[in-house]
């Protein structure tokens, strides 16, 4: 009895000790793959770094998942392989292009909502306009991981898509593109009015065919035709060289006022904090980030510790706690701000005024001048290759 028992320890060491190297290298791969996608992937809400370490037959170690970065994932191979010789790939590089030419897209509604997860039920994360290219990362089951220009991944139904090739998407820039400047209107059956195909937003891309008295004939991006009043459009290619002035930025923002507060929302229909900003400075020619605490991280600092005097209008105020930003306004001059808090609203810093928000002024933070300081975060609309 003595043997056996002697004989079952020896042949059970061998196995724990290959266990045990087995978690420790699972748990070096794991490790290495944290670190990567800290260094590529800071912020989750513009690119993916997906990947797990599964057991492959053979001492096969398998890494699975995808990512929107081919970088990180040579990197991590580049690391691993130093030290393994066992490792095999089932990274998918997103989008996934093999066998695929149309993952592109465009938007073919006035706005359509973009969710965190493909569910109806899901939080409204953004919004995106009629005509606005995207970048169509996967599918699953009706609904579309999708990119926008600002680099904000999330889903959205795949009916409110049209999806392209490279091909057919260079078609569509280089048609006779038109923007709309009102902030919501209709798009005719015809020039009499007497119906209606969808409805329009500011922003809201569409290509010239013709003209008939007042009207512009068009076409949406699924193929649609109908007709806008000329003066509610402007030609993109001009739309793109107009200069971003703060005059220019305060005027848009004013032209939403009393627009109700959405979570989530960047439209006329209703929007957020910073979906407001987002949409005033693309009517004025520059593709800022989606989110506050994205915005607050693009953009020159202007001094306001001792008073307002060195701010312009346009420039942006971020309000929250000392390690979270958590809203964000349009300074309009004189201390006042315009900002989306229950509705699109002007509010001011000076005590004695009738508008004025203490809890605004307590939870100020800082202030950065986006006009004249184009970033990776801050990009003029001509100069954004999608557009």
């Amino acid at each position: 009895m003595k043997a056996v028992r002697r004989f079952l320890c020896l042949a059970v060491i061998p196995v724990l000790i290959a266990n045990s190297s087995c978690r420790k290298s699972e748990d070096r791969i794991t490790g290495e793959i944290k670190n990567i996608a800290g260094r590529f992937v800071p912020d989750k809400r513009t690119a993916i770094f997906s990947v797990e370490v599964k057991e492959g037959s053979g001492n096969k170690v398998i890494l699975k998942g995808e990512t929107t970065v081919p970088a990180a994932r040579d990197s991590l191979f580049k690391r691993l392989n130093n030290e393994y010789n066992n490792i095999s790939d089932s990274i998918l590089i997103l989008p996934d292009t093999s066998g695929n030419r149309k993952y592109r897209g465009l938007v073919s509604l006035s706005v359509i909502n973009l969710r965190k997860e493909p569910d109806h039920a899901s939080e409204l994360v953004s919004q995106a306009i009629l005509g606005s290219p995207l970048l169509i990362l996967k599918e699953d089951d009706g609904w579309l991981m999708v990119q926008t220009p600002d680099k904000y991944i999330s889903w959205t139904e795949n009916s409110s898509v049209r999806k392209t090739s490279p091909g057919e998407m260079n078609v569509w820039k280089n048609s006779d593109r038109m923007v709309y400047l009102g902030n919501t209107g209709w798009i005719y059956a015809n020039p009499a009015r007497t119906s209606v195909i969808g409805d329009i937003v500011a922003g809201g891309l569409v290509a010239k065919t013709g003209e008939t008295g007042d009207f512009f004939r068009v076409v949406l991006p699924d193929g649609r035709e109908g007709f806008i009043e000329k003066a509610f459009l402007e030609p993109f290619s001009q739309f793109i060289k107009d200069t971003t002035s703060g005059d220019g930025i305060i005027k848009r923002a004013e032209s939403m006022l009393g627009i109700p507060y959405l979570w989530g929302g960047s439209s006329p229909k209703g929007a957020d904090c910073s979906g407001f900003v987002q949409n005033v400075f693309f009517m004025n020619g520059m593709i800022v980030q989606r989110d506050a605490s994205q915005q607050a991280m693009h953009g020159h600092p202007v001094d306001i510790s001792a008073n307002f005097s060195n701010l312009r209008a346009g420039d942006l105020l971020f309000f929250g706690s000392e390690n979270r930003i958590t809203h964000v306004a349009i300074y309009k001059g004189d201390t006042e701000f315009i900002h989306s808090s229950g509705r699109v609203m002007i509010n001011s810093l000076d005590s004695t005024r009738n508008n004025y928000s203490p809890y605004r002024r307590s939870t100020l933070r800082k202030a950065l001048r986006i006009i004249g300081n184009e970033d990776e975060g801050i990009v003029r609309l001509k100069a954004h290759k999608w557009f």
